[in-house]
């Protein structure tokens, strides 16, 4: 367990004692007769429930009547302010139990918190804003990392987390390079080596036994499940499909993001370079008559029906395949770019390729070997920038 001794004042707290992992913080903001200072200044983990706030502060001029917990999930979201509920005293001691069950905060995401003190008097004292961890403590974690790469395991043979971490660096480079982006913070890629450690936090989910990984939007996390019985090509394509998000993340700034079916559909056509399954399976389904339309793709990237959606993410890639083959990689990086400015696909394969999406449909087909007269029309509808949740990867033979 990656725990850490910390002095506060006379006595030491150890974080990572069993299942609770402990943090307490330097109570500096004690300067010589403020009227208002930090006693004690403690973060308690229970890991996956709760991060437990605890204060203890005193005021040598009147009774202190307000005090605000300001914290903030995950480097690039909003600061909360939750103002505390507790008995006016000169010495207060209060708790905030934050439930994290609903805030889809994965493991080792960095919390931020800060605290605004108040008393009857006017006086005030902001602590300053400390950083911790958001660590799962039911394991003991170990570390390789790089200067662009920090990748966090247990319970494995270290020649194999070492392949596990050659594989995250050399998606790494190839993304860089196909993407023409560097990632603004080292990523952290988090391996847990069994099932029931993994479903755990798999909780907001559905087809949860499916899930071998994900990713976790703003955070530069991804959480994968890797295990002595895995084919290596399964836990080498999941690897570099969630990392690709997390450029996908760097790439697209503000709003401007792709569209699910088509962020999905990257990703899967970032997992190798070889992407001969993927197009199989489509063909096959082309064969069949039982493609799924582009119309209608964007449900079917979530559907409930775990070949349906494998087979949305499988179509997804073929069309960057198609793309690819067709005009070249610098088309892909066009195609790319053109969401900056919109989410709308028929928009971007117009200026991109001149055509309709229809008409794009159209071509994709005859490249897979299947041609067809028609395909349904998109209806305009209004863009929409829906919550992002975190984005799971699919283990699954499909058809």
């Amino acid at each position: 367990m990656m725990g850490t001794v910390l002095r506060v004042g006379w006595w030491i707290l150890v974080t990572g004692v069993l299942s609770v992992g402990f943090l307490a913080a330097d109570a500096g903001s004690v300067q010589g007769q403020e009227p208002i200072q930090v006693i004690d200044d403690q973060l308690q983990i229970r890991f996956p429930y709760v991060i437990n706030f605890m204060l203890e502060a005193r005021s040598s001029a009147a009774e202190i009547t307000e005090v605000r917990l300001i914290w903030q999930a995950g480097p690039d979201a909003a600061f909360n302010v939750t103002r505390m509920n507790f008995q006016p005293g000169e010495r207060v001691m209060i708790q905030y139990p934050l439930n994290v069950q609903f805030l889809a905060l994965p493991p080792f995401a960095q919390v931020s918190y800060r605290w605004d003190i108040r008393d009857q008097a006017g006086n005030q004292m902001v602590t300053d804003t400390r950083a911790v961890e958001y660590e799962d403590t039911r394991k003991d974690w170990q570390v390789i990392e790089s200067d662009a790469i920090r990748l966090l395991w247990y319970d494995l043979e270290p020649d194999f987390a070492q392949e596990l971490f050659d594989i995250v660096s050399d998606a790494y480079d190839r993304l860089a390079a196909d993407f023409g982006v560097l990632l603004a913070r080292r990523p952290t890629v988090i391996i847990y080596a069994d099932q029931q450690a993994f479903a755990e936090i798999q909780g907001m989910l559905r087809n949860v036994e499916f899930v071998v990984g994900r990713y976790f939007p703003g955070h530069n996390i991804t959480v994968n499940l890797v295990t002595g019985e895995m084919a290596r090509d399964l836990y080498a394509d999941t690897l570099a499909h969630e990392l690709s998000h997390l450029y996908s993340d760097n790439f697209y700034v503000g709003y401007a993001r792709l569209p699910l079916w088509l962020e999905e559909g990257l990703a899967t056509f970032n997992e190798r370079e070889d992407n001969r399954h993927e197009l199989r399976m489509v063909q096959r389904a082309a064969a069949r008559g039982a493609l799924i339309p582009m119309i209608e793709l964007p449900a079917a990237i979530r559907d409930l029906d775990i070949q349906v959606a494998t087979l949305a993410y499988a179509e997804g890639s073929t069309i960057f395949q198609y793309i690819h083959e067709t005009w070249g990689q610098a088309a892909v990086a066009d195609f790319l770019g053109q969401f900056r400015r919109t989410t709308n696909p028929g928009d971007v394969t117009q200026v991109v390729f001149g055509q309709t999406l229809p008409e794009f449909e159209l071509g994709w087909r005859a490249w897979l070997g299947y041609p067809v007269d028609r395909v349904p029309e998109l209806v305009a509808t209004p863009t929409l920038q829906p919550f992002i949740f975190p984005t799971p990867t699919y283990a699954t033979s499909g058809n």
